[in-house]
């Protein structure tokens, strides 16, 4: 005998529900054919991908390349135009210094001789004073005056009083003295002790002890071992012994002590007299 069938426990569906099921199935198929690539189509796409990505990297690397060639075009431009003016300003310099030179040598007349370069003149007037020729260096120093670019520097007053002492032109190295007074510069040590070394070198001993008093009336300027040194030196060479007792004496009243070069200059001196 055959079983009967066992019922479903879920009402059945009508045959016009069935009817929907099956269209919206067959519906949603045709949207994924047309919405999805077919499994060929997309192996493709990353291969497509990777094509798009290696030609805009490409296209970036050349425009990289052709600002880097523009830039070094452009850097090449302004060294050669810098080149081009540093060799005027160099040509400009050389002729100026020219100039320079030849109305330092006299070789033109001293007009329109304002505007001479500075360091040409300076270097003019190093060479004369370092060759002890104070005639021509005072010449150049008073070019140099009356230039638009000078200013009063004691430095140089300096080193132009030493050469004179040097040279024995101590009234030439006092009227310098007094010149840089008046330009505004306050005597110092070495413009003192300048002046004392050109009036001793000559054998001035009045005028070089006058001034060494009126050093040490000046703040900033008192006499130290140098200029004890310088005067004894001199003395020394006079064989004025009373007055290097002097001045041993008031070295030690104003607690200078001597240094290696006193001591050397006196014990020569005293060993070629003998005492």
């Amino acid at each position: 005998m055959a079983a009967a069938p066992v019922a479903s426990p879920f009402p059945a569906l009508p045959s016009s529900s069935i009817a929907i099921t099956s269209t919206a199935a067959t519906i949603a198929r045709r949207c994924n054919d047309i919405l999805l690539p077919p499994p060929a189509a997309a192996a493709r796409e990353p291969a497509r991908a990777r094509a798009s990505w290696a030609g805009t990297g490409e296209r970036r690397r050349r425009s990289e390349e052709d600002d880097e060639a523009d830039a070094e075009a452009d850097r090449r431009r302004k060294v050669e135009v810098n080149r081009k003016i540093a060799s005027r300003k160099a040509l400009s310099v050389i002729l100026r210094r020219e100039a320079t030179k030849a109305v330092l040598d006299k070789r033109k007349p001293i007009k329109g001789t304002r505007r001479l370069l500075p360091r040409t003149v300076l270097e003019a007037l190093h060479e004369r004073i370092t060759a002890l020729c104070w005639e021509s260096a005072l010449k150049v120093f008073e070019l140099m005056r009356g230039q638009v670019w000078y200013r009063p520097y004691i430095g140089i007053y300096v080193k132009l009083i030493t050469m004179l002492g040097k040279c024995k032109q101590p009234e030439k190295a006092h009227e310098l003295f007094q010149a840089m007074v008046d330009e505004g510069c306050a005597p110092n040590l070495e413009s003192y002790t300048a002046l004392v070394s050109a009036y001793s070198r000559s054998g001035r001993f009045d005028n070089a002890l006058s001034l060494l008093d009126q050093m040490k009336a000046t703040p900033g300027s008192r006499p130290d071992v140098q200029t004890y040194s310088i005067l004894i030196k001199s003395c020394l060479h006079a064989y004025d012994f009373e007055q290097v007792k002097y001045l041993l004496a008031d070295m030690a009243r104003g607690g200078i002590r001597p240094n290696i070069v006193t001591y050397n200059t006196l014990i020569d001196a005293y060993g070629k007299q003998g005492r």
